[in-house]
């Protein structure tokens, strides 16, 4: 039973950081209340229940039956499965900030193509408060600041994602993230025809090849 209830807390958070994805900064997160999209129609309980919603309406709006992105109920299913893990004692806390975080940055640079100040600023002004910070982070945030002042703005998002994840990471952790996400970044560059590289998820990409060897 508890597993359950941590699943939904997990599938409940999903839900609530897919709408960030989807409607910050252009629309408000809070209002109005949860409706579709497409007719507008506000969302009883029953369309709100993570998971079950989509199976009971086949991934459509109950009104208009328009199509729900697939990708909402597979967050779902991946934020509920990490904080179960986290209640098996199978994650740290640590870890499980770095995946919730690292996803909802990596999914809003995929689809909007840029990196969001804000959603990444309130997690990390969190993080200073119960965690000490270091020199590596201070270096990385300036880097951050310089690039985003210039006047081409290159990699600003990278280096303030980089900054937060080095305040819970060593030095040696990060340097593997930043050499195994331009790997990845490279290859995944030779075959498309989208010049332009949204980093954030090769990052997060090149952490989650380093948590899965050092678990294996």
């Amino acid at each position: 039973m508890d597993i359950l209830v941590f699943f939904f807390l997990g599938a409940s958070i999903a839900s609530f950081l897919g709408l960030i994805v989807d409607r910050f900064p252009e629309k408000s997160i809070i209002f109005p209340a949860s409706h579709c999209d497409f007719c507008g129609k506000q969302l009883a309980v029953r369309d709100l229940i993570p998971i079950f919603s989509q199976l009971i309406n086949h991934s459509r709006c109950r009104f208009c039956h328009t199509k729900i992105p697939f990708w909402y109920g597979l967050l779902e299913l991946y934020f509920g499965g990490i904080v179960v893990l986290y209640y098996c004692a199978l994650l740290s806390l640590d870890q499980v900030f770095i995946l919730f975080f690292s996803t909802t940055l990596s999914l809003y640079d995929l689809k909007r193509q840029e990196f969001p100040l804000l959603v990444w600023l309130l997690p990390s002004i969190f993080l200073l408060f119960v965690t000490p910070i270091n020199a590596l982070a201070i270096i990385l945030l300036a880097f951050g600041i310089m690039a985003e002042l210039s006047d081409l703005k290159i990699g600003s998002g990278d280096f303030f994602y980089l900054a937060s994840l080095s305040l819970l990471l060593d030095l040696q952790t990060i340097l593997w993230i930043i050499e195994l996400g331009s790997l990845s970044g490279i290859i995944y560059y030779f075959f498309q025809t989208n010049k332009r590289i949204p980093f954030v998820p090769f990052l997060f990409l090149g952490y989650l090849i380093l948590f899965i060897f050092n678990r294996a």
